[in-house]
């Protein structure tokens, strides 16, 4: 019966943080107890970018609330991963998303774009907050096309290439300004950042600098329109990305290296990260044996070593995992040449100081002047979950960043 009690303590806990984080913080006058949270993911923006060009919305932003010198992404640092480890509160091998590209053992289906929210093995925030009462919204975020287990958000934009992220901030502000009984409490969507740029045309380049003067301008409008809003719809926004960016400049071939015949062994590449599935011990042996021709520098690892090390050791994690080290990546199979080499990657060890993304908060939980060293992704959820009062993701690997604790 211990877990049982252990489960109930920890609830229990959650639930006094919380209620001290909404009423303990002094305010000029007192505010609704029942904010909406805006979560907003702008794609590959590094934690120095704001920084680069000393942009005055997240300036301001910095001052009015919260901030952290970094946001580390989880193992790897990719797209997918990083935004499901950021809407539930727990890693990539615990939640299913292992990489942007990879393989289900139990029924041999590749990851796709296509009903994509199946794929993820624990409820993430919109499902939490509808099964707790709370009207939920959700645009363009990684991994929330289709239902999960049967519940979907009150309201869904899917991703659409052509759409404009200036068309994100008035869907935002639109939801918002509805009539109380429809207004949803919480809101997710992903903007453009400066994730193209920086694969296109490397993190230094004036490219990403003018994607980060436009995510600034995006930033300005979303806060004045939630300002305009006034005392009656208050608002947590929080801003986050997904992680950095570092210089690349090789890639690596790894098809010319791995034996291959058929399907197995099957060979999923997500920049430099690649996962290798095997079907026979025959394969797995012939795998292994292949590696020692990879070039210099490249991590290979089991899935139980990359267990150990990443805490990658989940049921859709490769049975073998190569890692480039920072500057290569792996070609992936539509890419010819020397030509299609990116000038930018992520999804290195999330360590690295390059994949570190941003953190700001502000609105009536995150008063002003915190400045934290590190928030990590899965600490995003179980901070959401307590703003909304609503029970903290189930087997939540990350911190309600609201209780205090440094």
């Amino acid at each position: 019966m211990a877990g049982p009690f252990r489960r109930v303590a920890r609830f229990l806990a959650w639930a006094l943080a919380c209620a001290q984080a909404t009423t303990a913080a002094p305010g000029p006058r007192p505010v609704p107890a029942a904010p909406a949270v805006v979560l907003i993911t702008m794609d590959g923006v590094r934690w120095d970018y704001p920084l680069r060009d000393a942009l005055p919305a997240f300036s301001s932003m910095g001052s009015a609330g919260w901030t952290a010198r970094r946001l580390t992404p989880p193992f790897p640092s990719l797209t997918f991963p990083s935004h499901t480890t950021l809407a539930t509160g727990v890693s990539p091998a615990r939640n299913g998303i292992v990489a942007n590209s990879f393989l289900d053992r139990a029924s041999n289906r590749r990851f796709s774009d296509e009903r994509e929210g199946s794929w993820i093995e624990v409820p993430p925030l919109w499902v939490l907050a509808e099964r707790a009462g709370l009207k939920a919204a959700v645009r363009s975020w990684p991994c929330s096309q289709g239902a999960w287990n049967g519940t979907s958000p009150s309201f869904f934009r899917g991703y659409d290439g052509d759409a404009r992220d200036g068309e994100t901030v008035s869907w935002i502000l639109d939801l918002l300004r509805r009539p109380a009984p429809d207004r949803p409490r919480l809101i997710m969507a992903w903007t453009r950042g400066a994730d193209h740029a920086g694969h296109e045309e490397g993190p230094s380049s004036e490219g990403v600098r003018r994607a980060m003067r436009a995510s600034d301008k995006l930033l300005s409008e979303l806060r004045a329109g939630i300002a305009a809003l006034g005392p009656s719809a208050p608002v947590d926004l929080i801003v986050v990305s997904d992680h950095g960016m570092t210089k690349v400049d090789r890639m690596v071939d790894v098809v010319k290296v791995i034996p291959k015949e058929g399907y197995f062994p099957y060979i999923a590449t997500s920049g430099p990260l690649c996962n290798i599935y095997v079907k026979t011990e025959a394969q797995r042996r012939a795998v292994a044996a292949s590696l020692s021709r990879l070039p210099g520098g490249i991590l290979s690892m089991t899935r139980a070593e990359a267990g150990r090390r990443f805490g990658y050791d989940g049921d859709r994690t490769g049975d073998f995992v190569l890692l480039c080290p920072s500057g290569a990546t792996f070609a992936s199979f539509h890419r010819k040449g020397d030509r299609d080499v990116p000038r930018g990657m992520h999804g290195y060890d999330p360590s690295l100081p390059d994949m570190g993304g941003i953190f700001y908060a502000e609105g009536p939980q995150f008063p002003p002047g915190k400045t934290l060293a590190e928030v990590r992704a899965a600490d995003i959820a179980p901070t959401v979950c307590c703003v909304l009062r609503i029970p903290p993701p189930p087997s939540a690997e990350g911190r309600n960043l609201l209780d205090g604790s440094p």
